[in-house]
């Protein structure tokens, strides 16, 4: 391409300005949306973690605790790891600091080699140290930049002050470097998980285990080691027979990005196919452009210039144009990507870490100027094809059949990509629809729900359950308050534990797993504050303590599985397996409550037991607060009563149930919208596609259809006409789009709820919804058609 091309082609952009412009807003949309979405699946899923060697860090059977014997045990005797550590995450504590209002933080307990292990420097101070975890030695700290920043101002002589933290004294000893995140949680401060190998009590502690691999080594050779150690490790700790089965190393990257992978290649295809679509609009607009041009090329041709020199200004052409389009498809990203973030779900990992950088720049900058360039070079080849005599001669229309296979492929291509688009909207509305509707098995309205964090002081029954009383009866006296009650986790809450359970009339076989059942402990008017229906039996009372027998209440679907039926789980007696390093418990059943979904909407109940408070007490709680008026409007006067009580205790988490509710339906929200908005995108180009060459068509066909009229064919005939030329191509995208639809959507199998990605109500209504669409753009052609003058139109091509 020659400087002279360039110089003109911006001669002739700057003097056809509507063309230039419109062919620059189609791209600035396509490229903008990209430039947004690949910003976030860049930061996400395809930059490394910000740790020394990323590629090399694993992490070892993903989403199960081990034990510190068992971290230990790998340590010495897994050769391709050349460190494994331990982290606890997720732990709700209370940090106190100078003597000011508690504050309810998230912290992690970590065995002290596992910043050395992902290689993060601190900055400022220091980081654990295996001896940090040392039985008997002082506790330490390491806050996170975030905690640093808002509740110590940024310090930097924060190093050496003492905090509380669940009123334990701990010396902050280092503060982590701005951004560092792990395992794609929000973590506010680290604290040692204490270590000593071999010893008994190491049993119960719990944790994450993550390893880094040697130099040379794999995740499949950590794979095979780990899992030939496994039977030694049965026989050392006394693990189950069933113990280790799917142990595994796995990129730790690919563990931290999981959860979300899915639904991030999903709207990154969603904006790849508009920007598709906008390219396929581009070459639309090109080809009909170059209709009007043809004869200016012929003069071209005429005067000298080779096929070569048409070609190469063409092209020049449009190369400016896919450089504007994505200059300001960029500009557009910049002032979306803050909003995309803001909107996004807190539990997506890495947020900090999005960002429009050079990367994303020049990716979108090369993609968008290559995708115009190749929409555009068919239509040049098509123009530069043209004869010179015949476009010379006055009466000769520039149409060609080849022009016209070109534009009705292009607009067949977009419909095409319309309806992929529309199709999986419509799949993901419908499955926000479905999840919208789903029956958690309680009732949110009018209740508030809030947090008491632990503290060290009531920790135990004999201080523990006064407090909660004094609280609860607090809470009871206030106006249009109807009940309170409380549970270790509230549903939908992102807790849920579990816990081995058998029935004691079936001893368990040796070797024999034993199944695991969701575990909850409630307390006060619990289960009638979240109207949780009792299908048989009884609540827990007052009398249920430690002085009486132990009881238990279980959901239906574990009276079913267990029992067969509510009515026969009654009075059965069931074993729940040692919790934390206690004894086996037997309790008889008492009462059997319906379903709820603890864990997700779109995920089914699971068999539960409840136990009540005052036989196996735990601390924190979720209190519940059903109220008569306005649930949020309480919200003051809950944090005042509750810090009458002890102003040490934090209140946290406080918001209406079903604020929760709605908050746990953040994601799949967030992709039905997206989506949604893009397959509005495809809509609209190509119905402004279509407009586009039935508007040319008829402009070539003016003479034609003034003849045909001049010999008696009706205005509405020639309107048909025009309107039936839209809609084959209509109808041919819509034919390719349907399988093309039924082909991906298979990818969207495990983002949608209630719904078939196959479901036929999508499969229909979409394209015949594009096809009104379509319709709706073909009808002002088709009005201009049916408005020509037969005179006028002879007249002005010189018959």
């Amino acid at each position: 391409m020659r400087i002279h091309d360039v110089r003109f082609a911006v001669r002739h952009l700057v003097r056809r300005p509507l063309f230039a412009l419109t062919a620059v807003a189609l791209l600035a949309l396509g490229a903008g949306a990209n430039a947004a979405v690949f910003s976030v699946v860049r930061a996400v899923l395809l930059r490394p973690l910000p740790f020394a060697a990323p590629a090399r860090l694993v992490a070892l059977w993903p989403g199960t605790f081990v034990t510190n014997d068992d971290i230990g045990f790998w340590r010495d005797r897994v050769p391709s790891l050349s460190a494994v550590a331990g982290v606890s995450p997720g732990w709700l504590m209370a940090l106190v600091a100078d003597g000011g209002e508690p504050l309810k933080i998230t912290g992690a307990r970590v065995t002290g080699n596992l910043f050395d292990l992902l290689g993060t420097a601190p900055a400022l101070g220091r980081t654990l140290v295996d001896a940090d975890g040392t039985p008997g030695r002082a506790r330490v700290t390491v806050l996170s930049h975030r905690l640093w920043q808002q509740r110590f101002g940024g310090d930097p002589l924060v190093v050496g002050r003492s905090v509380h933290i669940d009123q334990q004294p701990h010396e902050v000893v280092g503060v982590l470097p701005d951004g560092f995140e792990l395992l794609g949680q929000r973590t506010d401060l680290w604290v040692a998980l204490p270590y000593a190998a071999g010893t008994p009590a190491q049993r119960t502690n719990y944790s994450l285990a993550l390893g880094r691999l040697r130099d040379g080594a794999t995740t499949d050779a950590a794979t095979a080691e780990l899992n030939a150690v496994v039977a030694e490790m049965r026989r050392a700790f006394g693990h189950a027979d069933d113990w280790g089965r799917a142990l595994h190393a796995a990129s730790l990257l690919d563990v931290t990005t999981g959860p979300v992978r899915p639904a991030l290649l999903l709207l990154f295809a969603a904006v790849g196919l508009v920007l598709l679509l906008a390219a396929a609009n581009l070459g639309t607009l090109v080809l009909g452009r170059s209709i009007e041009r043809a004869r200016e090329l012929a003069v071209r041709s005429a005067v000298g210039a080779s096929r070569a020199d048409v070609l190469r200004q063409l092209v020049a052409e449009q190369a400016l144009l896919g450089a504007a389009g994505a200059l300001t498809g960029l500009m557009l990203a910049r002032l979306l990507l803050p909003l995309l973030v803001a909107s996004m779900p807190t539990d997506v990992p890495r947020l900090a870490e999005i960002a429009l950088d050079g990367a994303v720049f020049l990716a979108v900058l090369a993609v968008s100027m290559g995708l115009t360039v190749a929409a555009a070079i068919v239509p040049a080849l098509v123009a530069s094809r043209s004869g010179l005599p015949p476009l010379l001669r006055q009466h000769t229309s520039t149409d060609t059949p080849g022009r016209q296979r070109a534009l009705g492929g292009l607009v067949a291509v977009q419909v095409a990509l319309a309806v992929v688009l529309g199709i999986g909207a419509g799949l993901m509305l419908r499955s926000m629809w479905h999840l919208q509707h789903v029956d958690p098995g309680f009732d949110p309205r009018g209740v508030l729900g809030f947090r008491l964090q632990s503290t060290s002081k009531y920790r135990a029954l004999a201080t523990g359950l006064p407090y909660l009383r004094q609280v609860a009866d607090r809470l009871a006296g206030l106006p249009g308050v109807t009940g309170v009650g409380a549970a270790a986790h509230l549903p939908l809450s992102g807790y849920s534990w579990k816990t081995p359970l058998r029935r004691a009339d079936r001893p368990a076989a040796p070797g024999e797993t034993v199944p695991t059942v969701g575990w909850r402990f409630t307390w006060g008017d619990y289960f009638e504050v979240m109207r949780i229906p009792v299908i048989a039996g009884r609540v827990f009372t007052s009398h249920d303590t430690t002085a009486s027998a132990p009881v238990v209440i279980v959901n239906d679907r574990l009276a079913r599985t267990y029992f067969g039926s509510a009515a026969a789980a009654m009075g059965q007696r069931v074993v729940q397996g040692g919790i934390a390093g206690a004894g086996d418990t037997t309790a008889e059943i008492v009462g059997v409550v319906g379903d709820v979904r603890h864990d997700a909407l779109d995920t089914p109940p699971v068999a539960e037991i409840f136990r009540p408070l005052a036989q196996t007490f735990m601390f924190p709680m979720q209190f519940v607060v059903r109220t008569t008026g306005d649930a949020a409007g309480l919200a003051g006067e809950v944090r005042r009563l509750a810090y009458e009580v002890d102003p040490t205790v934090p209140v946290a988490e406080l918001q209406p149930m079903p604020a929760l509710l709605a908050g746990t339906l953040g994601r799949p929200r967030l992709l039905a919208y997206l989506l949604t908005v893009f397959a509005a995108a495809g809509v609209l180009l190509s119905a402004v596609g279509l407009y586009g060459v039935v508007a040319v068509r008829v402009r070539q066909r003016e003479r034609e259809i003034g003849i045909r009229m001049a010999l008696g064919a009706s205005a509405a005939r020639m309107a048909g006409s025009v309107v039936s030329d839209g809609l084959g191509h209509a109808l041919t995208g819509v034919v390719l789009g349907v399988p093309a639809a039924l082909a991906l959507v298979r990818f969207m199998d495990n983002q949608v709820f209630g719904v078939s990605t196959r479901d036929p109500v999508t499969f229909v209504l979409l394209p015949l919804i594009l096809t009104a669409v379509t319709a709706v753009a073909c009808y002002v052609p088709a009005r201009r058609a049916a408005q020509v003058d037969p005179v006028v139109a002879i007249k002005a091509d010189g018959a």
